[in-house]
């Protein structure tokens, strides 16, 4: 999803690509069938249970920053495109799949 795939076979345009294996430190990339296999073997409490862990890990992590760590914050920002058919129309604009969309930020 991260490099705009928007299904498990699109694993199959960046399994062969070096650079990005490399970029992951990576030595193989599992074919669609095998991702999609392993990914039905976890549930929402499987979710559930990852997310609390990083959660958890982030705060331990975020305790062992000196004090001036915390003197400057810097604010990331992304936005998703959500297809609209222009009954909310502040904002509107065509994205660059060639459909109009609100951009959310």
């Amino acid at each position: 999803m991260l490099c705009g795939g928007t299904c498990l076979e699109h694993i199959e345009l960046r399994r062969n690509d070096a650079v990005f294996a490399d970029a992951l430190g990576a030595k193989r990339i599992p074919d669609p069938t095998t991702a999609g296999d392993f990914c039905r073997r976890f549930d929402a409490s499987d979710v559930e249970t990852l997310m609390n862990i990083i959660n958890d890990v982030r705060v331990g992590v975020r305790h062992q920053q000196p004090k001036a760590f915390f003197d400057q914050a810097v604010i990331e920002g992304d936005g998703t495109m959500a297809e609209t058919t222009g009954q909310c129309k502040e904002g509107m604009d065509i994205n660059h799949k060639g459909s109009g969309a609100i951009i959310h930020c």
